[in-house]
């Protein structure tokens, strides 16, 4: 997956993501301009991505940070999850990817057809929450795949849209082959 321009993406279930975080944001120029307390301090933030990542099953964490630390940019953080829901006892298909996502477009993936839903709203506290969701029904199957990401800046959604579809695109299972059957 390619990361929006200003962005890193990592594997959001890597073991060692806390460290691929660090070891990234080390590299920057911000990082030679803060105090041991700030580097001691944003190292403690990066660890807490990584758990909140490990915590929500993402697949995919993406990290902006500032350009500068005079900067009054905060660092922002995006997760992508994917979720399997059982829909039995009837076959997932388009209709229930719509009534789970409350609405949504066509929109092509891995799997086959599937709907894209983005939703905005304004947080307990005051912030934003953005929601990029694709529901995919796996065909003649009682699963539908749900892949959400979210980010807390109305300026990422089309960046995040973007990296969302990309992975709905990227989307397979694997099935065992299909007996052939008897005949009487």
């Amino acid at each position: 997956m390619r990361a929006p321009a200003g962005w890193q993406a990592l594997r959001g279930d890597a073991p060692s993501l806390a460290d691929d975080l660090l070891a990234l944001v080390a590299r920057t120029p911000l990082w030679q301009e803060l105090d041991d307390r700030r580097r001691g301090g944003l190292g403690h933030l990066l660890h807490g991505i990584a758990r909140a990542s490990a915590a929500t099953g993402a697949v995919a964490t993406l990290l902006r940070l500032p350009a500068a630390a005079a900067s009054d940019e905060e660092p922002e953080v995006s997760a992508i999850s994917l979720t399997w829901m059982r829909t039995a006892p009837v076959r997932a298909d388009l209709d229930l990817a719509r009534l789970v996502l409350r609405e949504g477009e066509p929109v092509a993936t891995g799997l086959g057809p599937g709907l894209v839903a983005v939703h905005g709203r304004t947080t307990v506290t005051g912030g934003e929450q953005h929601t990029v969701q694709v529901g995919v029904p796996v065909p003649d199957s009682v699963w539908l795949a749900v892949l959400t990401g979210t980010t807390s800046g109305v300026r990422h959604v089309p960046a995040l849209t973007e990296a969302v579809l990309a992975v709905a695109a990227s989307l397979q299972v694997d099935r065992p082959p299909r007996a052939a059957p008897a005949t009487s």
